[in-house]
């Protein structure tokens, strides 16, 4: 929020809160808790064994992560930054490296050899049979335990059968249902977290007849061009 001065929204789910038609509102939701994070912290083990303010494990590694975010996106770039000024306050020693876009697509998508990474995933649609290739453990954007034969987890496993079943029918409110469920054991079970969607603003002449914003595509004012128009003076 910081980094877009104060014009953005925090986001929950992987459809943000201006598709009303698919977002799922009820979903569980995580605050900033920082005392919260060190308890889960040591309930793991994690602790500052040697007063050093880093945390180690029982056997003295310490607890650090490489975390990148790709170089050339001022507002990614700052987000990542206070990211991982966050993480260095729950007490994680933290490498931050913008690095260029086409090598950390390359580690995500090739050879997975990377820890943590902030970054956004685009070109989804606005229906949920757009984020299959992402949800279903089997599909290539599948970014949490890759080249899965077979479901790592039930929960995934759950995704899977919910994603099949919203593309078995046409009825929208069993599709919503199903839908809805999936955003909520993602919001659960956090594979990814999100972090949120900015506003967006334009300027159109007083003159401009037919002109109708709209936030679900990235011509926010010219997706309806044909429609456009001058009114008559």
């Amino acid at each position: 929020m910081t980094v877009y001065g104060g014009r953005a929204q925090p986001i929950y789910t992987l459809f943000a809160g201006e598709n009303q038609k698919w977002n799922n509102p009820n979903v569980p939701r995580f605050a900033h808790d920082p005392a919260r994070a060190r308890a889960l912290l040591a309930e793991m083990g994690l602790q500052d064994r040697d007063g050093d303010g880093v945390l180690e494990d029982a056997g003295g590694t310490k607890v650090e992560i490489t975390f990148n975010s790709n170089s050339g996106n001022p507002s990614r770039e700052r987000c990542a930054a206070f990211i991982a000024e966050d993480l260095r306050k729950l007490g994680m020693k933290v490498d931050f490296q913008l690095v260029d876009f086409l090598w950390l697509t390359r580690r995500i998508n090739d050879t997975f050899d990377y820890q943590c990474v902030l970054m956004g995933l685009s070109g989804g649609g606005t229906d949920p049979a757009s984020q299959a290739n992402v949800l279903k453990s089997a599909e290539p954007m599948h970014q949490w335990f890759p080249n899965q034969k077979t479901p790592a987890s039930d929960w995934e496993a759950q995704i899977d059968s919910l994603m099949d079943a919203q593309m078995r029918t046409l009825d929208f409110a069993q599709r919503k249902k199903y839908f809805d469920e999936v955003q909520a054991i993602l919001a659960e079970e956090l594979p990814m977290i999100y972090t949120v969607s900015p506003f967006h603003f334009a300027a159109v002449r007083s003159d401009l007849a037919n002109v109708r914003p709209s936030v679900l595509t990235p011509y926010r004012v010219t997706w309806n061009v044909q429609e456009l128009s001058f009114k008559k003076p």
